[in-house]
């Protein structure tokens, strides 16, 4: 399949934080490395590249950006990538800026201690954010736009029901399976991306992210494995 133009989307293993070339400023024009795996994808396929991605952002964030990007890019020679990030985060919309907000795990705020400690469940995670993936890629179906997605948390596939008593929460199991999304994510030899970084030996940068060398050599894995880019 021939690509004018490849649109990534995701966090900051999107973004390419900790790579040579990638901005510390977010907000600058064109905030992103092109050595991240997209990107040479990008390259390998001599498409213009873009990307939307914003390091610690979550899965509501990362489809909102989908959803708006299809309006720009609704056309059969466009290609999205979208990387969705860990289950974990949960996304808001401040109602003073109407700005998206991202709780994390790492944030030093009362009102993140407050969710994590009172809120969070695996449970919903992995339910409310199958639900996100599940309606993007009907979304993407619904505009016939061709993509390749992955996801960093492995927890996404994770039959949660079979560790608990599923009796005592009727109906949880029936709505997480229902809303399996594993044939459309792809991985690296079963794994993550990070996952597989580690697993290969790749450095990874002082904050945790893959580098050049695990970037290079995923998108040679993405190509080779891919169907979409055969």
């Amino acid at each position: 399949m021939s690509y004018k133009r490849v649109i990534a989307i995701g966090d900051s293993f999107t973004r390419g934080d900790e790579l040579a070339d990638c901005p510390d400023d977010q907000l600058a024009v064109a905030a992103y490395s092109n050595m991240t795996w997209p990107a040479l994808i990008a390259k390998s396929l001599n498409a213009n590249y873009e990307c939307s991605a914003v390091g610690g952002k979550g899965n509501h964030w990362i489809s909102w950006q989908v959803a708006a990007h299809i309006h720009n890019y609704k056309s059969v020679d466009s290609l999205f990538i979208i990387n969705w990030s860990w289950l974990e985060r949960f996304d808001y919309v401040d109602i003073d800026t109407e700005e998206w907000v991202t709780t994390h795990p790492r944030h030093e705020n009362k009102l993140n201690h407050y969710f994590y400690r009172n809120l969070d469940s695996d449970l919903w995670n992995v339910h409310r954010n199958r639900q996100q993936i599940h309606s993007t890629v009907a979304l993407l179906k619904e505009h016939n736009i061709d993509f390749i997605m992955t996801c960093i948390d492995p927890l996404y596939k994770t039959d949660i029901c079979s560790t608990r008593n599923t009796r005592s929460i009727p109906g949880w199991k029936k709505v997480i399976d229902v809303l399996d999304i594993s044939s459309e994510i792809t991985m690296f030899d079963n794994m993550t991306f990070l996952e597989w970084s580690r697993h290969n030996g790749f450095v990874l940068g002082p904050d945790g992210h893959p580098l050049e060398d695990a970037h290079s050599a995923a998108a040679k894995y993405i190509q080779r494995t891919v169907p979409l880019l055969h």
